[in-house]
């Protein structure tokens, strides 16, 4: 895989590095409740069997054309409590577009990885540019990344933590691209892409990281713009 977006700071105690509101068929809950520390989940199914997905316009570093809708980005700060502390908590992954979810866990409670292992489970690719991510994890991760099976170029996000209490925050993060064809945003048939926290552990078990995670896929070209407005997300660069 190749690395896509990272930020802030590597520590060494990890030796080595090992990706959204009532929408589509959500997949089922597994009953295991084991803690953080090297292991994945099982696999559940999300999002509908079929989709329609309006495919942008434009060429490479056009900023004024669809397909760089997400190449630039602005911080929507917000006052007051962030709204996702107030909605009833995700309990099964909930996408608008076919695919399947694990969550692979490395380290062990005081540091870890936490990765969102994503596969488009149709036949049709579709491209994640602009998709919003929402999910539960361990808090105050210092290093997130995006990693694909394919070679994507320039990324970017829109990226919130919010604590939750107890060790866990909700993390809210819109993928973008820029400078890249549409075929460097693509999620390719049967081919995995993984969103990656590296940071402090916590016992929040890897089931239930996998279970709070929400996929909104931008099927308007809309950009998701409502999403990342109301959850008050900050733009990081690459």
């Amino acid at each position: 895989m190749h690395k896509l977006i990272r930020h802030g700071w590597v520590v060494g105690l990890l030796a080595g590095a090992l990706f959204l509101l009532g929408l589509g068929v959500t997949g089922h809950t597994a009953t295991a409740t084991t803690a953080v520390g090297p292991g994945t989940t099982s696999t559940v199914v999300g999002g509908p069997d079929t989709f329609t997905q309006v495919q942008p316009t434009g060429a490479p570093s056009e900023y004024d054309k669809p397909l760089e809708r997400c190449a630039n980005g602005t911080s929507h700060p917000i006052s007051g409590p962030n709204p996702i502390l107030s909605e009833p908590a995700t309990t099964k992954f909930t996408s608008n577009l076919p695919l399947t979810l694990s969550v692979r866990t490395s380290g062990d409670i005081w540091w870890g990885q936490t990765a969102l292992v994503f596969t488009n489970r149709s036949s049709t690719p579709f491209h994640i540019d602009c998709a919003v991510i929402t999910f539960v994890a361990p808090s105050g991760s210092g290093d997130h990344s995006f990693q694909n099976t394919v070679t994507f170029g320039h990324p970017q996000q829109d990226y919130v933590e919010v604590p939750k209490g107890g060790g866990n925050s909700y993390y809210i993060i819109r993928l973008g691209f820029h400078d890249v064809p549409l075929a460097q945003r693509i999620a390719q048939p049967g081919k995995p892409f993984e969103y990656q926290l590296n940071g402090p552990g916590s016992s929040i078990a890897r089931e239930a990281i996998r279970d709070s995670v929400r996929f909104y896929g931008d099927l308007d070209l809309k950009a998701n713009d409502a999403l990342v407005k109301k959850y008050g997300t900050d733009r990081l660069t690459n």
